[in-house]
């Protein structure tokens, strides 16, 4: 048997209603949203063998993404939960797969964005517990879209208000380089390291990234209206990724990912067609 924590939020949700019903368990927020305390791990393996089922995968999903939020959410939900259930999880024979960015690797280790500095330190702890104790497996992922309109703070949900509003759309010269990954591709990527024996940490890319100035640029053209995007009209970051490329995983097999730029259009053109947009 297999179990989602954090089916509600978008990649759990994408994991849960893809997996057989009869083989996945989804507990509510309430039944491990304590498990982030000392003992967690402990409170983890008894719900586990509660369940009185067969050890499958459990996939932390559960996880705090804005990094607006308090530096404590980010080390508690994002560390310290996940830290948990890896320790009691694995002690019962079940397979743990956490979730991080791809951005761990490339950022430094004082970093002031929370998220980041959070799941690099899971990603830390799991390289250092696979090998010793149980099967775990930290998947470190690029840029999600799919399922549901874009989050307001991410750079697709900024271009997607832009262009629902018909505002002129500021952004930085855009050289940054991003993989973007359909969820209903991710996820099949996923079962297919779930499925493998790979323990530690693990980038989950399929190596062809565009430039958001590009990305910019092809949207705004789709959607007729290139004149509201404004490149360059606010200053880049001063650390993020500018040309590092990650090779395709080779655990992924013959996991094919849609096309991205169309594939982006297709979902933001989906978007503007729902109620919420209006």
């Amino acid at each position: 048997m297999n179990v989602v924590l954090g089916a509600r939020g978008r990649l759990g949700h994408a994991i849960a209603a893809s997996s057989p019903l009869n083989q996945t368990l989804t507990p509510e927020r309430f039944t491990y949203f304590e498990w982030w305390r000392e003992g967690g791990a402990d409170r983890a393996s008894r719900y586990l063998e509660g369940l009185r089922v067969e050890p499958g995968v459990v996939y932390v999903a559960a996880g705090i993404i804005d990094p607006s939020r308090p530096v404590d959410e980010h080390e508690n939900v994002n560390y310290q939960l996940a830290k948990n259930v890896v320790e009691g999880a694995t002690r019962l024979g079940f397979r743990v797969l956490t979730f991080g960015t791809v951005m761990e690797k490339l950022i430094a280790d004082d970093s002031k964005n929370p998220y980041y500095s959070s799941k690099k330190k899971l990603g830390r702890f799991v390289e250092d517990f696979a090998p010793r104790s149980g099967s775990a497996l930290h998947v470190r992922i690029h840029t999600l879209f799919g399922g549901g309109p874009p989050e307001g703070f991410m750079f697709l949900g900024q271009m997607f208000r832009a262009l629902v509003d018909q505002v002129e759309f500021r952004m930085s010269p855009g050289t940054q380089l991003r993989e973007y990954h359909h969820l209903d591709d991710e996820v099949q990527a996923i079962f297919q390291l779930a499925r493998g024996q790979a323990g530690g940490s693990i980038d989950l890319s399929h190596g062809e990234p565009v430039a958001l100035r590009d990305m910019a640029d092809y949207v705004f053209r789709a959607f007729g209206c290139p004149w509201l995007l404004k490149a360059g009209a606010l200053p880049g970051p001063a650390a993020d990724n500018f040309g590092v490329v990650f090779k395709r995983t080779s655990a992924l097999g013959d996991i094919s990912f849609r096309p991205t730029l169309p594939a982006v259009v297709d979902y933001l053109q989906h978007c503007r067609n729902l109620p919420s947009a209006r």
